[in-house]
């Protein structure tokens, strides 16, 4: 894949974004490249191409993970000021990270993983109690409505013909 060096810039901002995190999320990615959900699809599979993440999810990932290497990476000049030797990057990755990439199991970056997706579950069915509190409330005030529309018609009613006799 050839890129221009605006794109270069692109996907240094990517990982510059991750700060200290050591993930981004879907959104945060979408906010770097103007929601275009195709770009930034295709800058993220390349930067997972180069072992510098690793994604969640399908097209566009729900969470992008920053592998060990990205740090050594944008600190040797990131794409933009060398892009001409990724390769060369990738030897010169110190070798306590690269045993710590290796020592990372299966099973931990799958716990990693579950663990994200039971915060984002737990989240998910928080916001889904506060929508059904919500709609609850939304009939509870239509009822109230009703039931004073009801009283009034019936005051009204009442006080009129109260007032023939």
């Amino acid at each position: 894949m050839e890129l221009d060096k605006f794109e270069y810039e692109m996907l240094d901002a990517v990982l510059e974004a991750f700060g200290q995190n050591k993930s981004l999320t879907r959104e945060q990615v979408l906010d770097i490249f103007d929601h275009d959900e195709d770009y930034a699809a295709s800058m993220i599979g390349f930067l997972e191409s180069n072992g510098l993440v690793t994604v969640v999810g399908n097209k566009l990932p729900l969470v992008i993970n920053k592998e060990p290497r990205a740090v050594v990476f944008l600190a040797n000049g990131g794409f933009v000021n060398g892009n001409e030797e990724l390769v060369e990057t990738e030897e010169q990755a110190t070798e306590t990270d690269l045993l710590k990439e290796r020592d990372l199991k299966p099973r931990e970056k799958k716990s990693d993983y579950e663990h994200t997706f039971e915060e984002h579950d737990k989240r998910i069915k928080s916001l889904e109690l506060r929508i059904k509190r919500f709609e609850y409330l939304k009939y509870l005030l239509w009822a109230t409505l009703l039931a004073t529309l009801v009283l009034a018609v019936y005051t009204v009613k009442l006080l009129s013909h109260h007032h023939h006799y």
